[in-house]
């Protein structure tokens, strides 16, 4: 029997709003008899970090434990990326509370204003209805309705895409793969079965990330029940967009656009949030041999247990001339290094489906 402990604190949805040291490390101790991974550390005390700790110093290299639910879900197969409107929608948004915020504040102030000689604008009333409302209202209302019609008209696209897609999803590419070990490059060949008239051409990358963890096990692991009051950094799910064992339940509802709800896991890409990408390569539509150099930083090969989900995964992004680019996504299984992998410099993703940058 082998010790092993895991020490998890993995970046809730949109993790720039809160401060890493600040919220609890999930820690799990068990023994395990068998085949072992290594261990690993990626991240700091400080801030993010996922942590293996294995007591022996005989490893499985090849080991890589049981593929979660998710990556089935939402991680293999065609996929598609939301509308670009949606991020600049989302940029909007932002100023325009500013701008509502700046009027309202203004508005508050006018008086003093007036009381010192200072000269307003805006401040007079507008008759609309059986209501009266300040003049600045038609300039501040518009810029807020703005925003908000733009993500309506961006999601009402998307999902004629979707339809057009899934009626018509093209036949899965043919991938052959040498050998893959953390820390070298990737080799293959790639031959594409079938070809439509709108393609363009195709690039193929691949990426290193950290999925989330499966939300009961972070529960556990700090000692809660998980239908208690969330610890901090965790939100309370939403019933009806949340699967047990799928991840930490945190940007469901926000993670990707308006989507059908009859496909399981959805046909956007969501980004893990903690991943890095490695190099990518054009090809032409008749596909080819390919090298591909690895993910910067030190990685730990595949692995997937209830906190600790290293994933990789191979990218085929089709462009096409209309309705954005097109991913076929292979998950990847990659063997561990025989080195010591220790990677304190992360890159953080927000999640969001829009904000990958493929």
């Amino acid at each position: 029997m082998v010790k092993v402990t895991q020490r998890v604190r993995y970046p809730p949805f949109e993790a720039e709003r809160l401060i890493p040291a600040a919220l609890p490390i999930a820690e799990s101790t068990y023994e395990v008899e068998g085949d072992i991974a290594p261990p690993f550390k990626v991240g700091n005390e400080d801030g993010w970090l996922i942590e293996r700790v294995v007591e022996g110093d005989e490893y499985d290299l090849d080991f890589h434990g049981e593929e979660p639910a998710i990556i089935k879900q939402q991680r293999t197969g065609w996929y598609l990326l939301p509308h670009p409107i949606h991020g600049q929608a989302r940029k909007f948004i932002n100023g325009s509370v500013i701008v509502l915020l700046l009027c309202l504040f203004y508005l508050f102030t006018a008086p003093l204003q007036e009381s010192i000689g200072i000269p307003v604008f805006g401040t007079g009333k507008i008759r609309l209805g059986m209501l009266d409302y300040p003049a600045l209202a038609l300039i501040v209302v518009p810029f807020m309705l703005t925003p908000i019609a733009l993500r309506v008209g961006a999601n009402l696209g998307d999902l004629k895409r979707q339809n057009t897609f899934l009626n018509s999803a093209p036949i899965q590419p043919t991938i052959n793969l040498d050998d893959i070990i953390s820390g070298e490059a990737l080799k293959g060949k790639i031959t594409l079965p079938e070809t439509r008239d709108d393609w363009m051409d195709i690039t193929i990358t691949w990426r290193c990330g950290i999925l989330s963890p499966a939300r009961h096990k972070v529960f556990t692991a700090l000692g809660k029940d998980v239908n208690s009051q969330p610890p901090p950094g965790l939100t309370t799910p939403l019933p009806h967009h949340w699967e047990k064992g799928l991840d930490d339940g945190t940007g469901m509802g926000e993670d990707a656009p308006m989507q059908r709800d009859d496909i399981p896991g959805g046909v956007f890409l969501r980004p893990m949030r903690i991943m890095s990408s490695g190099g990518s390569e054009k090809m032409t539509l008749e596909g080819g041999e390919f090298s591909l150099e690895s993910p910067d930083g030190d990685w730990p090969g595949s692995l997937y247990c209830g906190l600790i989900r290293v994933h990789w995964e191979l990218i085929l992004l089709i462009r096409r001339q209309k309705d954005g680019p097109l991913l076929w996504v292979s998950p990847l299984e990659v063997k561990h290094p025989d080195s010591e992998v220790v990677n304190p410099n992360l890159i953080i993703s927000d999640g969001r489906s829009e904000s990958d940058s493929l």
